[in-house]
C-alpha cells in the first residue's frame, strides 16, 4: 500500500466524517465564536465567567439532551420541562436540612422516579397509539400540578456538598469551573456513546428514521420509544437537580416548565436534530443549549434591549430551521 493510497483513504474518511457530523461541528464552532466575542466585550473574562456560563446552562443542556433522545426516536416531549420542575420540587422538599450523603441518595431516587414516570409515558404512547404531542401535553399539566402540590411556593433546600457537586462551590457561586463542566461532559459522553455504539441506542435512530422499516427489520420499535422517554426523564431530573443546586431552593411554576420545554426544543433544532426523527446528535443539542443560554448575556453586553434580544433569538431559530430544511431536501434528492 503506497503513501498516496493511505492519504487518499484518510482524506475520504475525513470528508465522510465532516459530511456526517458537519452540523454538530458547526454548532460547536458557533459556540466557540460566541464565547470569544463575549469575552472581547467584557473588561475581564476568566474562571468566574466560565463557571457562571457552565453551571447556569446545565439545566437547559440536560433538558436539550433529554428532548434530543426522544425526538431522534421519533417522538416529542412537551412535558420535558414539567419533569424538570417536578424533580426540582420533590428534591427541594426532601433534601432540605439533610446531610450530603442523604441528599445524594435522594437525588438518585428522584432520577429513578423521573425515569420510571417518563418511561410509563412512552409506554402509554406506544400502547394507545395516541400522538406523542397529545399525551405529553396532558402530562405537562399533570406533572406541573403534582409539582405545585409538593411545593406550593418557592422554597426547600439542599446540602452545601450537593450544591458544590454541580456548581463547584458550597454557596453556588465561585470560580471553580471543573465540577460543572464534568457534570455536563460525563453524562453527555455516556449517552452519546450509548446511542452510537449499542444496539439499543441505534434502534432509536432506526425507529425515528422509519418506524415501519425498523419494525420489519426486527427492531422493537415500542421498546425503543419507551427507552427514549425513560432516558429523557432521567435527564429531565438531572436538570431539576442542577437547578436546585444553582439556586439553593425549589420552584414549581407552570411557566417555568413551559419555558424550559420551549427552549429545549429550540436547542435541538439549532443543534441539528430533525423534528421528523432519526437525524441528529445529543452532542450538537448540548452545544446549542449553551449557545442559547449565552446569547442572553452576550446581547446584554452589546446593550440590546431584553425584548429585542428575545426577537433575535426567535429569528435565529427560524433561520436555522430554514437552513436545516434546505439541507435535508438536498440530502433526499441526493439519495
Amino acid at each position: 500500500m503506497t503513501v498516496a493510497t493511505v492519504e487518499s483513504g484518510w482524506a475520504r474518511s475525513w470528508r465522510k466524517n465532516v459530511r456526517r457530523h458537519g452540523w454538530t461541528l458547526g454548532v460547536w464552532l458557533l459556540l466557540v465564536g460566541l464565547m470569544v466575542a463575549y469575552a472581547a466585550l467584557l473588561p475581564r473574562f476568566g474562571a468566574f465567567q466560565i463557571t457562571s456560563i457552565a453551571k447556569n446552562s446545565l439545566p437547559l443542556v440536560y433538558l436539550a439532551i433529554a428532548q434530543a433522545v426522544i425526538v431522534i426516536a421519533g417522538g416529542i416531549d412537551l412535558a420535558a420541562g414539567a419533569i424538570l420542575v417536578l424533580a426540582n420540587a420533590v428534591a427541594a422538599r426532601l433534601m432540605e436540612g439533610q446531610t450530603f450523603p442523604v441528599t445524594l441518595a435522594i437525588a438518585v431516587l428522584v432520577i429513578v422516579m423521573a425515569t420510571v414516570l417518563n418511561g410509563i409515558v412512552g409506554w402509554i404512547i406506544t400502547v394507545s397509539r395516541v400522538p406523542d404531542i397529545v399525551v405529553t401535553l396532558a402530562t405537562l399539566f399533570i406533572f406541573s400540578g403534582v409539582a405545585l402540590l409538593v411545593l406550593p411556593s418557592p422554597g426547600g433546600g439542599t446540602s452545601e456538598g450537593f450544591r458544590a457537586l454541580f456548581t463547584g462551590s458550597t454557596s453556588g457561586t465561585g470560580s471553580n469551573f471543573v465540577p460543572p463542566l464534568l457534570s455536563m461532559a460525563v453524562p453527555l459522553a455516556l449517552v452519546a456513546w450509548w446511542m452510537r455504539r449499542t444496539e439499543t441506542g441505534l434502534s432509536l435512530y432506526a425507529t425515528g428514521s422509519n418506524r415501519v422499516a425498523a419494525y420489519l427489520s426486527g427492531v422493537s420499535t415500542g421498546r425503543a420509544k419507551v427507552v427514549a422517554y425513560a432516558i429523557g426523564g432521567a435527564f429531565g431530573a438531572l436538570g431539576g437537580l442542577a437547578a436546585l443546586a444553582i439556586t439553593g431552593s425549589g420552584e414549581s411554576r407552570l411557566a417555568t416548565a413551559s419555558g424550559f420545554t420551549l427552549r429545549a426544543v429550540a436547542a435541538i433544532v439549532l443543534g441539528g436534530v430533525a423534528l421528523t426523527g432519526g437525524i441528529g446528535s445529543v452532542v450538537g443539542a448540548a452545544a446549542a443549549g449553551i449557545v442559547l443560554f449565552t446569547l442572553s448575556p452576550f446581547l446584554s453586553a452589546l446593550g440590546v434591549d431584553p425584548n429585542t434580544a428575545q426577537m433575535i433569538q426567535g429569528v435565529l431559530i427560524v433561520v436555522v430551521m430554514m437552513i436545516a430544511g434546505i439541507v435535508e431536501l438536498r440530502r433526499q434528492r441526493a439519495l
